[in-house]
């Protein structure tokens, strides 16, 4: 392959004779256009800070001019919208028609599939066999088909339970439906069972989706490739003509015809090979349980380089547990089987339902897709046979990080939750998705609390999961948790923040308003009852409710949150204590003024909505004697409680985050939490005190209150030590950044930031860290020196310096704890030259473990050259390109990612706009993260103006539409965030360092491709 330095761009001349007179013609020309230019800057862009107006579109945003030093109430966000007209949101876009489904006339009941691939020709013959039950007389048999190849003289009724057998006619294709409709001669008859016949044949391509062809490296170093499948959502299509939706269950019987020197995996155990005239094999595995498409799969590969681990049985249940993969990686998925074999134990249990069927195979495959992209991509809800990409079962025990560790048990937890939650009990439509990815989500933690119970995954799940959708779900774009209807594209768009995180926190939220006991009851319940068949939320809700004995309406509580984008922030006023005269001096209890409101980053959008808020809250005295205040039930805007808590004591409202919802403190109860914080923080449960940080920087980004709160509170970490406050400040931090842009004040707030992180830093150091010791702390390290390494600390860029040297003049002796690889090589990358470069790109071209890639994509991903960055993006889309498929577009978020060269990567996603859609534009492999990620760095009109530009240029955005509303909306907040609080931001930072009279120059990061003019 090319280097990048081997590209040389060769500039042609010529010289041209001018007359003097023509030469002093165009002098005159230039120097008058010099002075109009000179006097229209000093026109619009020298004026006070008191009259910057923001263009958007025919809108204008004006700064306030109110004191933000001080602690504000809720006036703070009717300051701001009294001087802010509203903010110009998406351009309303026509949404496409939702998707028709197939009528219900005529029932599933049987595919019989025999499939023959031929890998060498990269093409597989299908021959189905559908059996259905004939409920409502017609003449058309409906099915979903995609790129299918259908021999016609094939398709015929070849038996009836009546013995009367309509004659094909022809048949015609909707091609927005997706829809095979088949017409014959005359009516299938009520009550009758017929069997059609279909035989076609089809490409296999490599593209992650249905049947593809997967690419390895076997132990000798060939390249090689096998079958593998990804059903789900909407592929099983592609596959072969089914009713390809989640509620509509049949039994599938399949046959693999294939080569001897491979094995076959599918959702059914073999049953029996038999050898063929020909030479090939055919095998046959046992019918399938009721299930939906969506969940069968297949793998085909060679019988040298593919095996299990031994298997696994529980005894009193008679189940087998395996564990598969490629014949090199299977030491480093010893791990994930014990997992695989405590979860399936434990959910057992759990459920009061024994896992349905005799065997469960978890089967590692180099390329998969299998959902959006970071969280949620390595893995596939499957019936029997479970697949994920090779990140989500390696975890090495000697040299593995914790993070690795932590997200193996975490997803294997999560995709054997689905033999329940999305197998035995399917969601009725995509547009209730939650029911099984939201308990899925929810349900890992459970079983991995089970699991590694001195991990306190419960803490984790608040920073990783509801802070995480709360993010997500703040703009007026946003969508609820339920859809009604649902396009193709919205299919895919259900796999996101909103369904996983979401879902899994209100999922959290019921199991700790209802209790432990009555949570697991009622899912118990709902899961015998609906066995083998679909479930909507209101099915949900009727089991629930029954496990309170009703005195519990879950529906009436739980319908809004589900049925109404966003969630609320309760601000909580306390009336202090005070003396009445008419009651001799008695005191009379404080009170609490509970209100609750939208969450909203738009200061001037008006929001209606209300929720049936869980409302708790704690104080030091109830801490002190481990009481607990009573849950009340908040279903209006307001309402009062009262209180005996002294004046002197903070109160904190949704103790461990009981509640999903923020929260916003009055002034001076504010202000005695920070004192507290600052004098003894550890008296503050350490889920509340991470709430605090983001809960705090939130309400600052929706005008709530001065963001010059949130940094007098975190300046309290400088003695903090926990891992969950200290993710939450991280995310905050990041946050932070991506909105200050290039203003000249964030390397003070750079430095600021590092003094905070500076004592931790120094406590947990470069050295090694136990993980069984002390797994808290380790996996915290590698987050504390990339924060620290990010702020240019040169202590830090120094050790970074040294590993790396080390490893590259030998990497057998000085190898890189498998933690630290990643921050290393960024750091090694950004602060070097081309020859740390190039190492690393030549270390990827002969790489073949998948967590040993993704480290060196992310350290390339790190250069701050510009000619290097574009060289690598070249590479994501090049044909043979030694970056994987399923690895492209993360790679591409990296990039864009950078403070040093996104406006580069914006440059190159625009150019290359039409080749990155044509690939993943109808999926949902993460093209929708790469236009998140770039737009997080856009807070300036400029900016807003030229995505603008882009998005209205494209007709068609496919999958990624609703990335194009959100990411206006955050530009959109991110420059009204700007306008109101950089200056009160900065007057803070220069008091705090006791100077005002520090460098404006820019810092080295900086790329000032453009300037802006307010």
């Amino acid at each position: 392959m090319q280097a990048f330095d081997q590209i040389e761009t060769v500039v042609k001349s010529n010289t041209y004779n001018i007359s003097k007179k023509v030469c002093w013609l165009i002098s005159i020309v230039i120097g008058i256009c010099l002075v109009v230019l000179i006097a229209l800057t000093v026109y619009f862009g020298v004026r006070s800070p008191n009259e910057i107006i923001v263009y958007v579109e025919a809108t204008s945003l004006s700064t306030s001019t109110t004191n933000q030093n001080e602690i504000t109430t809720t006036t703070r966000r009717n300051e701001v919208t009294s001087t802010t007209n509203q903010i110009e949101t998406t351009a309303t876009i026509t949404p496409t028609p939702p998707v028709e489904r197939i009528p219900t006339n005529l029932k599933p009941v049987l595919y019989e599939w025999t499939i023959t691939p031929n890998l060498t020709d990269e093409t597989f013959v299908g021959d189905l066999l559908y059996t259905f039950t004939c409920l409502e007389s017609t003449n058309k048999l409906v099915l979903h088909m995609v790129d299918l190849n259908i021999d016609n003289s094939t398709i015929a009724i070849v038996n009836s339970s009546s013995g009367t057998m309509p004659v094909f006619d022809a048949w015609s294709y909707d091609d927005y439906n997706q829809f095979m409709i088949i017409d014959f001669s005359s009516d299938f008859q009520p009550e009758t069972i017929y069997t059609v016949h279909i035989v076609y044949w089809a490409a296999i391509d490599s593209d992650l989706e249905g049947l593809y062809l997967s690419n390895y490296v076997d132990a000798s170093g060939t390249s090689r490739t096998f079958l593998t499948s990804q059903m789900e959502p909407i592929y099983a299509r592609s596959a072969l003509p089914c009713v390809d939706e989640p509620a509509r269950k049949a039994v599938f019987r399949i046959t693999v015809n294939h080569d001897p020197s491979y094995v076959v995996w599918t959702n059914g155990e073999l049953e029996r090979s038999d050898a063929l005239v020909d030479g090939r094999v055919n095998s046959y595995f046992a019918p399938t349980l009721n299930m939906s498409t969506y969940l069968l799969a297949l793998i085909v590969a060679s019988k040298a380089d593919f095996a299990c681990l031994p298997d696994r049985v529980i005894s009193s249940k008679n189940i087998t547990s395996r564990t598969c993969g490629r014949t090199q990686i299977l030491p480093q998925i010893a791990y994930a089987d014990e997992v695989a074999f405590k979860a399936l134990n434990f959910f057992n249990e759990y459920f009061d339902i024994d896992y349905a069927l005799p065997k469960i195979e978890h089967f590692a495959v180099p390329d998969f897709e299998g959902g959006v992209s970071l969280r949620f991509s390595y893995q596939s809800l499957i019936l029997g046979l479970l697949i994920y990409a090779e990140p989500g079962l390696v975890f090495d025990e000697k040299t593995g990080s914790t993070s690795q560790q932590q997200y193996v048990t975490l997803i294997v937890a999560h995709e054997i939750a689905h033999q329940w939650f999305g197998n035995l009990v399917s969601p009725a439509w995509w547009g209730e998705l939650w029911l099984k990815e939201g308990f899925a989500n929810y349900m890992e933690t459970v079983a991995s609390d089970f699991i590694e119970p001195s991990w306190r995954q419960e803490e984790l799940f608040v920073i990783e999961k509801i802070f995480s959708f709360m993010k997500a779900d703040s703009l007026p774009t946003s969508r609820p948790i339920s859809v009604e209807s649902t396009n193709l594209a919205d299919i895919f768009l259900m796999f996101d923040r909103i369904t996983y995180d979401k879902g899994s926190s209100i999922i959290r939220m019921m199991a700790m308003f209802l209790g432990a006991e009555v949570f697991q009851q009622g899912i118990r319940n709902y899961l015998k009852s609906l066995s083998y068949s679909s479930a909507t939320q209101q099915d949900l809700w009727r089991y629930l409710t029954e496990a309170t004995n009703n005195t519990v309406d879950v529906e009436r509580i739980m319908t809004g949150w589900t049925h109404q984008a966003g969630y609320p922030v309760i601000e909580i006023n306390r009336i202090y204590t005070k003396n009445d005269q008419q009651l001799q001096q008695q005191k009379v209890n404080g009170e609490l003024i509970i209100t609750q409101q939208p969450f909203n980053l738009f200061p001037s959008t008006t929001k209606q909505e209300t929720w049936w808020v869980p409302f708790k809250y704690l104080d030091q005295a109830s801490l002190e004697l481990s009481n607990e205040n009573p849950l009340i039930w908040l279903n209006s805007t307001s309402t009062t409680l009262s209180v005996t808590t002294s004046d002197s004591n903070w109160i904190i409202g949704n103790p461990n985050y009981f509640g999903t919802y923020r929260v916003k403190y009055d002034p001076r109860n504010f202000q005695l939490i920070l004192t507290q914080l600052q004098t003894n923080h550890t008296l503050i449960p350490v889920i509340n005190r991470g709430a605090l940080i983001d809960d705090t920087f939130a309400v600052s980004r929706a005008f709530l209150i001065n963001a010059t709160d949130a940094y007098r509170l975190i300046d309290y970490l400088k003695d903090e030590r926990d891992f969950v406050p200290w993710t939450a400040a991280f995310s905050a931090i990041d946050q932070q950044e991506y909105l200050l842009g290039d203003n000249e004040i964030y390397p003070e707030i750079q430095s600021y930031f590092l003094s905070l992180v500076l004592p931790l830093y120094n406590s947990i150091g470069w050295g090694y860290i136990n993980q069984t010791a002390d797994w808290r702390r380790a996996l915290l390290q590698p987050k504390v020196l990339r924060a620290v390494c990010s702020f240019g600390y040169p202590e830090c860029i120094d050790r970074v310096k040294t590993m790396f040297r080390q490893w590259y003049l030998n990497s057998t002796e000085n190898g890189i704890p498998t933690s630290l690889r990643s921050l290393v090589y960024c750091f090694a990358v950004s602060e070097g030259s081309y020859e740390e470069f190039q190492f690393l790109w030549n270390r990827l071209e002969n790489e073949v473990e998948s967590i040993e890639t993704s480290n060196l994509l992310d350290g390339l991903a790190c250069t701050k050259d510009r000619s290097r960055t574009v060289w690598f993006l070249n590479q994501h889309l090049k044909d043979g390109s030694v970056i994987r498929e399923q690895d492209i577009t993360d790679s591409i978020v990296n990039v864009a990612s950078s403070r040093d060269v996104y406006p580069i990567a914006w440059i190159w996603i625009q150019e290359n706009w039409s080749k990155l859609f044509a690939k993943w534009g109808k999926t949902d492999s993460g093209l929708d993260d790469v236009i998140d990620e770039i737009t997080n760095r856009f807070v300036t009109v400029r900016q807003l103006n030229e995505f603008k530009i882009f998005a209205d240029s494209i007709v068609d955005k496919g999958t990624v539409y609703r990335q194009f509303q959100l990411s206006l909306d955050k530009i959109n907040a991110a420059i009204a965030w700007n306008t109101a609080n950089i200056a009160s931001i900065t007057e803070l930072i220069r008091s705090m360092n006791d100077s005002s009279t520090m460098s404006h120059r820019l810092s080295s990061f900086t790329i000032p491709l453009h300037d802006d003019l307010h």
